[in-house]
């Protein structure tokens, strides 16, 4: 009787195995939640001069698909290291190059950089990354083209669509030596906007 009920308590039917598969993902959907707000520029800065920059998740069936803030003008928050990256950003009006990293189950496939200009009181609420590689995982390319999509949500509650032309590939983005670690420089690539950190070693 021992054998019957331990194989009877093995077994999962479909019903099971959907129901188990949905709780995953509401569990995966509240992850975004736990991820600290950063706050970039003059902390004293009214939220009336500021704009909200946001990430997403995406459950996409075989997987779910992330997009974190990475670093703002080559940043992060001052102070903050107990995160790699951010969900969402406040920052001061006026244009920013924001530096994004695009995940899927929890890992890091890709990197795109983009500037635009933020107005105040908008909400920027990225929704996908476009791109011309055939499997973006590994790109035929250092540095290729691509663009990110997102809704733009101002005071008054309308909503506009965007789409915002962006450098994306391997490794950390820069523009100059500062955007870099201690004993790196910035690496431009003809062409594109945003360059490596490479070591001054090599």
């Amino acid at each position: 009787m021992a054998g019957v009920g331990k194989g009877a308590s093995s077994r999962v039917t479909p019903r099971a195995r959907i129901a188990r598969a949905l709780a995953a993902a509401s569990a995966l959907a509240l992850l975004p939640a736990c991820v600290m707000l950063e706050t970039h520029g003059d902390r004293a800065l009214p939220e009336s001069e500021r704009a909200l920059v946001e990430g997403y998740w995406h459950y996409r069936v075989l997987y779910d698909e992330e997009l974190h803030i990475v670093s703002v003008d080559g940043r992060r928050e001052e102070g903050r290291s107990d995160w790699p990256y951010a969900y969402s950003v406040s920052l001061p009006s006026g244009r920013h190059w924001l530096q994004v990293a695009l995940m899927r189950n929890s890992g890091e496939i890709t990197r795109c950089a983009f500037d635009w200009t933020f107005e105040a009181q908008h909400r920027y609420k990225m929704q996908r990354v476009r791109h011309h590689q055939a499997l973006l995982a590994h790109p035929t390319a250092r540095r290729f083209a691509g663009s990110i999509e997102m809704a733009v949500t101002a005071p008054g509650g309308s909503v506009r669509q965007a789409a915002v032309p962006a450098v994306c590939g391997w490794g950390a983005m820069c523009r100059q030596d500062s955007d870099c670690p201690p004993k790196h420089a910035c690496r431009m690539h003809a062409g594109f906007e945003f360059g490596d950190c490479v070591s001054r070693d090599r």
